[in-house]
């Protein structure tokens, strides 16, 4: 029990909590990628964790563009389920591949801490083929000829960008600490939830050809696309995460340029 328990601190941190998406994109589906005036504003996201019923700890992800072209991520998690507690954080830094037309992982630095610790680094080469890991000490190597490697962080942007181009199935190599894993997913259609935010109507996304789990995630796009809660059951695992709060910090500019943009588009329809 305790062993299932301290998976929390790895797959719900790296994929299921991951994969609630905090990147601004425009939510036209013709945008390749996202545009500048989206990359100013520094975002956190925080979600509430859950085994069944009760509350276990919480994760929090911040975001913050640097020259409009890369992304510095940071992420945390606290979790204390039974007798087991575990402090989970990652460093991520994302750039916008316009060769591969996906978000592709530079590096990232894991730490987990508790009832087992762990670390791993990971560096990238330019268009995600190749990635050299250290994980506890150990130098490990892989590479991809089709897809490109991705960390957690950028497998969990490139899945909030497939939604807002309007794709239906994707699939995406996540880099592990010791191992790559190829992951499928498709969209398993429409449903209307209740969140923090009121009712909201959410696109479900479900993992597929994975027979022994079971892995659903919940985007809004009334609410930029971001996922407001996912679950992963497993045998005896029933693990939830709920969207408590997002917070933005927007620089002056950003709100200059859209409140210009704004009173363009007013005075386009104005009679």
């Amino acid at each position: 029990m305790i062993g299932h328990i301290q998976t929390l601190g790895g797959f719900v941190s790296r994929l299921i909590v991951s994969a609630f998406l905090t990147f601004s994109m425009a939510s036209s589906a013709a945008v390749a990628s996202p545009p500048v005036e989206w990359h100013q504003c520094v975002k956190t996201m925080t979600y509430d964790l859950f085994y069944g019923s009760h509350k276990i700890g919480f994760f929090e992800r911040k975001l913050s563009w640097e020259n409009n072209q890369q992304v510095d991520i940071r992420s945390r998690s606290k979790l204390s389920a039974l007798v087991v507690k575990t402090n989970f954080e990652q460093q991520t830094r994302l750039v916008w591949s316009e060769m591969k037309n996906s978000f592709i992982t530079q590096s990232f630095n894991r730490s987990i801490s508790g009832l087992i610790d762990g670390r791993t680094r990971g560096q990238f080469n330019q268009d995600g083929t190749r990635s050299d890991i250290v994980n506890d000490g150990e130098k490990l190597s892989f590479n991809s000829g089709d897809l490109p490697l991705l960390d957690v962080e950028a497998v969990a942007s490139q899945m909030r960008l497939n939604l807002i181009q309007g794709k239906k199935t994707f699939d995406f190599k996540m880099q592990e600490s010791d191992d790559v894993s190829h992951y499928y997913f498709s969209v398993a259609g429409e449903e209307t939830l209740n969140t923090n935010y009121g009712k909201v109507k959410t696109i479900r996304v479900e993992q597929i050809k994975k027979p022994d789990r079971e892995v659903n995630l919940w985007f809004a796009p009334e609410l930029d696309y971001q996922l407001v809660r996912g679950t992963y059951k497993r045998k005896i695992l029933d693990l939830k995460a709920v969207l408590r709060n997002k917070r933005e910090v927007c620089p002056q500019s950003y709100f200059t340029h859209n409140l210009s943009e704004m009173t363009a588009k007013s005075s386009a329809i104005a009679p």
